[in-house]
């Protein structure tokens, strides 16, 4: 029967043989006088048949020498656990890492110890892992350092925790920037509560990252700035955000180039404008003075001579010029009015099939002996809008298709539809006339732009059916038709959604 000394002794060698790391036992000459099953196997593959009676140095990597740096010696003179990293050239690797464990077994503090137990592992992968790592914090380092944009951290309460340069010099700190910011907190800071960018801070230490593009903010010096500014949670293992990641850049400049260049094409279109509105009030003006002129000097001659039948025509023809060219200046003015107005158009579903028919029908096709080829489907969804605006805008559209192919053979006029996938109604209105030339194309839709000839347009049209529709949701665009001519193509916001799966032809 086995005493329970052989079945402690079968328990605890069964427990070292199981350890997945090497373990034996040396003396003081460093001899190994026992080495479990991982440590033998691990011998093995080195060609060494057994462990026995052999120094760990000439077992275990071949040497001659006790080892640099040996934790066995460390561990003889201090009576201590002691711990050494020894690295050893390889022939399938160039280095190879081991970490080596010396400890004494329990003894009085008089007594030495005869034998120290060993451990050692292989922890080459771990090291080649530990040094890509470090390499990658390195590389990662030198980009943020190196960023030509501000990139820094915040903490869970909202203070700096690491800046860049490229922020000291955007806050405008320099050398100072760490020593002013770290443990800055913006959560608290007056500026960035007042800008409500503070806001934005909070909800992203709660996981809600943000991007925010020319936000208008203050600097710590209280001068104001546009910044573009992007938050990410940073977040730990387990998943909850431990800081945050920031990045800033300066759009100062950006914002101010661009501001201008709108000024710049705001003052450029107002100069277009005020040149075709003195153009266009400019004719009727000079015909109205030329025939008040004549007019004042019949009513003049009235008093000497009195005025003849011929007389009193030629007069009321003048008259009637008169006021036919300011009623045309009326329109121009009216116009204009019509573009620049802020008005709030009303938000209607109109049906478009009934829509198009009934503008259609206020236009004699017949009588103007022009071809109409209708491709409207039936059962076309609503669509949101201003009726009277965009009745203002089909009319406008239409009679140009109109007027363009007057004096064409075989003159056309073609109005298709067709809804496309986001939810969007296509309505072109195309004809075979003489069409745009493409340099014109978009001037189109300015103000006072016309190809018509005199007294036949004032060239507003199209402007407001730009900015009709532009109100609206919508939008408009002209292009050259292959076969000559021209199609203008309307877009038109689709209100009803249960429609949305149609396709029109």
């Amino acid at each position: 029967m086995k005493t329970e000394t052989s079945i402690g002794q079968n328990t605890l060698r069964f427990i070292l043989n199981s350890i997945p790391i090497g373990i034996y036992i040396i003396d003081r000459q460093l001899r190994i006088s026992w080495a479990n099953q991982r440590m033998l196997r691990w011998v093995k593959e080195k060609k060494i048949s057994h462990a026995g009676d052999k120094h760990c140095y000439s077992v275990i990597f071949d040497g001659k020498a006790p080892c640099t740096g040996c934790p066995a010696i460390k561990a003889f003179e201090s009576g201590r656990t002691e711990y050494a990293e020894i690295k050893r050239a390889g022939k399938k690797r160039s280095n190879a890492h081991y970490l080596i464990t010396s400890t004494p077994p329990d003894r009085d503090a008089d007594s030495e110890s005869s034998f120290f137990i060993m451990t050692i592992q292989d922890i080459t992968e771990y090291k080649m892992a530990e040094d890509e790592l470090r390499r990658l914090n390195e590389f990662n380092k030198e980009i943020i350092e190196n960023a030509p944009v501000a990139i820094f951290t915040v903490n869970k309460q909202g203070e700096f925790s690491s800046v860049n340069p490229a922020l000291a010099v955007l806050s405008g700190l320099g050398e100072k920037a760490g020593e002013k910011l770290l443990g800055f907190n913006w959560l608290k800071n007056p500026y960035t509560i007042k800008c409500g960018l503070a806001q934005y801070i909070r909800e992203a230490l709660e996981g809600k990252p943000f991007q925010l593009w020319d936000f208008p903010f203050i600097t710590y010096w209280g001068a104001p700035q546009y910044i573009y500014f992007k938050g990410v949670p940073v977040r730990g293992k387990d998943g909850n955000v431990e800081g945050l990641l920031c990045i800033i850049e300066d759009t100062t400049e950006i914002v101010r180039t661009r501001a201008q260049l709108i000024q710049e094409a705001k003052m450029s279109f107002v100069g277009r404008l005020a040149a075709g509105i003195a153009h266009e009030l400019n004719n009727p003006l000079a015909t109205i003075t030329a025939n008040a002129e004549l007019a004042k000097e019949l009513i003049e001659h009235a008093g000497e001579v009195p005025l003849g039948a011929s007389d009193l025509d030629e007069l009321k023809e003048h008259v009637d010029t008169i006021e036919e060219q300011a009623y045309r200046c009326t329109r121009t003015i009216k116009n204009l009015l019509e573009v620049t107005r802020k008005k709030d158009f009303g938000a209607g579903h109109i049906n478009f099939n009934d829509f198009i028919s009934e503008v259609i029908n206020q236009i004699n096709f017949k009588k103007i002996k022009v071809k109409l080829v209708k491709e409207v489907p039936p059962g076309l969804p609503e669509i949101n809008g201003d009726p009277e605006a965009l009745r203002q805008v089909f009319l406008n559209v239409i009679s140009n298709a109109v007027d363009a192919v007057e004096g064409t053979e075989n003159a056309t006029v073609w109005i298709k539809t067709m809804l496309k996938s986001d939810n969007q109604l296509e309505v072109a209105v195309e004809d075979n006339g003489t069409g745009i030339p493409e340099d014109m194309a978009e001037l189109v839709f300015e103000p006072f732009f016309t190809t018509k000839e005199p007294k036949k347009g004032t060239g507003l049209g199209l402007t407001l059916c730009y900015d009709f529709l532009q109100r609206m949701g919508g939008s408009i665009r002209v292009r050259q038709r292959p076969r000559g001519g021209s199609i203008f193509t309307i877009m038109l916001p689709v209100y009803d959604q249960k429609k949305a799966g149609y396709q029109g032809a």
